[in-house]
């Protein structure tokens, strides 16, 4: 997608502005239970998952006007995997994981990204790891 001197922000911040209203952040981190410095990870990357709705829908979201004129419809179309997909991380688990998987980790590794939480949130509780979320048509048991 050819840049646009235009577009006074990149587009998915006029996404996540919209839709960070609605967000339901948890009071502490999933993995180590801190309260301190919470963030929360989309194991959808958003970039790509706008990047990729908007050339299939040939929306030009290059401009300020362009990604306004569709982010609703975006959010609405991406409701599971911007609202329900998602983990509270204190910032030192969230940049391991980004750290792990890249800034923006493609859709193949969804399941890599939640089976990498849960052997993290085992390693700091020393016990079994607990599934407790399914994203997409995916479901885990329990590791021993």
């Amino acid at each position: 997608m050819a840049k646009n001197t235009g577009n006074n922000r990149i587009p998915v911040k006029w996404v996540r502005d919209r839709a960070k209203a609605a967000y339901d952040k948890k009071d502490t981190c999933y993995i180590c239970g801190t309260k301190e410095d919470l963030e929360l990870h989309h194991v959808y990357s958003v970039t790509l998952l706008l990047q990729g709705w908007a050339e299939k829908m040939g929306y030009d979201i290059s401009t300020d006007e362009g990604i306004l004129a569709v982010r609703d419809e975006f959010i609405e179309t991406y409701h599971k995997e911007l609202y329900d997909d998602v983990y509270t991380l204190c910032n030192h688990h969230h940049v391991k994981l980004h750290g792990v998987y890249g800034k923006k980790p493609p859709a193949h590794t969804v399941d890599k990204q939640v089976r990498w939480i849960e052997m993290q949130k085992a390693k700091v509780s020393n016990g079994e790891i607990n599934i407790v979320k399914t994203i997409g048509h995916v479901s885990f048991s329990a590791f021993t």
